[in-house]
């Protein structure tokens, strides 16, 4: 296409919009203010919506191969009640871990020939296409800038965006463990106001995540404080003697509510531009659809500001979607008064077994891809 493109952040977004666009004939540079290319270590969620993106740039087989296919997910309430349980061998859905999708997002970004450039901080941008470095000494231009760069994005805040960060109640603690299921089955687990979930993400690891309010300092406590834990969840003993030895990471959650994902030249892509909850396990998902869908765009309608707009037109409305039935979610886990988790569990059973919201909730889940919303059965076959 004979134009540039800068992306200010060099995480999952980051580098799946560095791969689309480079692969979409856009001279691209990407900016990591790290010394060095790293994930997060824990397990990530990749439906449908992203697995096409990555079937695209030619890295699932290889991402596959070390990736969980889950043929099932199941929600269990106190006690180790099962309330929704949902079949999905029928669809793709990877459960990997992020170190792996982020190597693999660098590989094709550098394949189609981005420049990865590493110790290089973003510190402002403007909607003519022109970025600021390290403390103003230095500055690129492009046809086009990306914001990549997370909840305090530097981009969103010095280029104009109306977007704000919304801290939520509650946080997750996430960690891999030892693999010691040999089912395919991903599991949350319900307790007052504390959720556990367990899910294998390669031959070797479990992900395990840890929710509770952020008042709870117990709850986030780092190490885990397995005996409080295991205290709501005395069933999960076989996961906790796994997690004792464990080292997490902890992170409150927030919303960015953004108004606006594109001025003039600029775009702004995952966090900085819809950061949720990953209650629904969107979150990258959307950053990768969202960016081969931002390359797509530019060349089909050529000049820059035009395309941005139909774009957005086109994406924004599902993920603010996505991301207000993820905030959602998170309220029941830690919002709802003891005394109306009975009404919680019926809740969850009615979104499961509901025509409507069965439907719903699984395209939201898949991130707009249409695919099997089958009732979901309990162990007996019985409705839960």
């Amino acid at each position: 296409m004979g134009l540039r493109a800068q992306v200010a952040g060099g995480g999952i977004a980051g580098m799946a919009a560095a791969a689309s666009l480079a692969r979409h004939g856009f001279e691209t540079r990407l900016h990591e203010r790290g010394s060095t290319l790293r994930e997060l270590g824990a397990g990530i969620y990749l439906k449908e919506n992203s697995l096409r993106v990555l079937d695209e740039l030619g890295v699932y087989e290889s991402l596959e191969a070390r990736a969980v296919r889950l043929d099932e997910t199941r929600v269990r309430t106190e006690g180790g009640r099962l309330v929704l349980r949902r079949r999905v061998a029928g669809e793709r859905l990877l459960v990997a871990l992020r170190e792996d999708l982020h190597g693999h997002l660098t590989e094709a970004a550098r394949a189609a020939g981005a420049d990865i450039v590493t110790r290089s901080r973003v510190e402002s941008a403007d909607t003519g296409g022109a970025l600021t470095l390290q403390s103003g000494r230095e500055s690129e231009r492009g046809d086009l800038i990306v914001g990549a760069d997370g909840l305090h994005s530097r981009v969103r805040t010095t280029a104009g965006f109306e977007g704000r960060v919304q801290m939520l109640g509650d946080g997750a603690t996430r960690l891999l463990i030892p693999r010691d299921e040999p089912e395919r089955v991903s599991t949350e687990h319900w307790s007052g106001r504390l959720r556990v979930g367990v899910t294998p993400c390669s031959p070797d690891h479990t992900y395990v995540f840890l929710i509770g309010p952020e008042t709870d300092e117990r709850a986030r406590a780092l190490p885990v404080d397995v005996e409080y834990w295991l205290r709501a969840f005395p069933y999960l003993g076989h996961v906790f003697e796994r997690v004792a030895a464990a080292e997490g990471t902890h992170h409150p959650h927030a919303l960015v509510v953004c108004p606006r994902w594109a001025r003039g030249r600029v775009a702004l892509v995952g966090d900085a531009a819809h950061a949720q909850p990953p209650n629904l396990g969107q979150g990258a998902g959307l950053a990768i659809a969202n960016a081969w869908a931002l390359a797509t765009a530019l060349r089909d309608h050529g000049d820059i500001e035009p395309a941005l707009a139909a774009w957005e037109s086109a994406n924004r409305g599902l993920a603010l979607s996505v991301q207000r039935w993820s905030h959602r979610y998170g309220l029941a886990g830690h919002r709802w008064p003891p005394r109306l988790h009975p009404l919680r569990t019926a809740t969850l059973w009615t979104l499961g077994h509901s025509p409507y919201t069965r439907r719903r909730w699984a395209l939201l889940w898949r991130g707009g891809v249409p695919g099997s919303d089958r009732h979901v059965w309990n162990q007996t076959g019985r409705r839960a």
